[in-house]
């Protein structure tokens, strides 16, 4: 479980710290609430651990602006202001558990571990599809490539989808119509070609190794080796 710890206090940070050292975890810092919501929107994480307190940008403000910005990892906020009305603060601000702190090691592992259920949904089938160093999280709609978040459009979503679970396999045009805009009637259309370099400039740019590729005269597929 890849969680971000962002915390201020350097005592309170290294207590967080070592209650969380453990093989199951792996955790990475941030000090303030600017580089937190950086990291945060930048790579994958399962959880994030935040702290209300920060310097220069406070634990309500910046689960707002996460979620402003369409990021839904779940968020454990630690807290010293403990009133109902502070609870419901960080709780509407969109923080999915409200916890006092510094808390008890037990309880706190606890809360993680229900929160980290709830994302996986328990028993059920995991929801992150691996293809090369591709990752596409179905639940939480959001896609990595070598472990860095890639912004997506709902359509862009759809499509690269649709790619992922014909990993191998070339899908036609016509095929992609009917999956994505639910439609195969308009083979005239450009809008497959076009969002398929849309998806190339966000999946493939920067990388050696292109993942979509063309069938010329037939379709696309996402390869699946590097």
């Amino acid at each position: 479980m890849k969680i971000l710890l962002i915390e201020h206090d350097p005592a309170y940070r290294a207590f967080l710290q070592a209650v969380l050292n453990r093989p199951a975890y792996k955790v990475e810092t941030a000090t303030t609430g600017w580089t937190g919501i950086a990291s945060a929107l930048h790579a994958r994480y399962d959880l994030l651990l935040l702290g209300a307190e920060l310097p220069d940008l406070n634990g309500f403000e910046l689960v707002q602006r996460l979620r402003q910005e369409g990021d839904i990892t779940p968020v454990l906020m630690l807290s010293a202001l403990t009133s109902a009305a502070d609870k419901a603060r960080g709780l509407y601000a969109g923080a999915d558990d409200y916890m006092e702190r510094p808390g008890e090691p037990d309880e706190l592992l606890a809360r993680i571990y229900a929160l980290n259920r709830r994302r996986t949904g328990g028993l059920h089938a995991p929801t992150v599809i691996s293809v090369a160093n591709l990752e596409l999280n179905v639940a939480e709609k959001v896609a990595y490539r070598a472990n860095k978040r890639i912004r997506l459009t709902a359509r862009e979503f759809q499509l690269l989808s649709f790619l992922v679970e014909n990993a191998g396999r070339v899908v036609t045009k016509t095929q992609i119509l009917e999956k994505v805009w639910d439609c195969s009637k308009d083979v005239k259309t450009n809008k497959v070609e076009v969002y398929i370099n849309f998806l190339r400039k966000k999946i493939d740019h920067g990388f050696d190794q292109k993942l979509i590729q063309t069938a010329m005269g037939v379709g696309y597929l996402l390869s699946t080796s590097l």
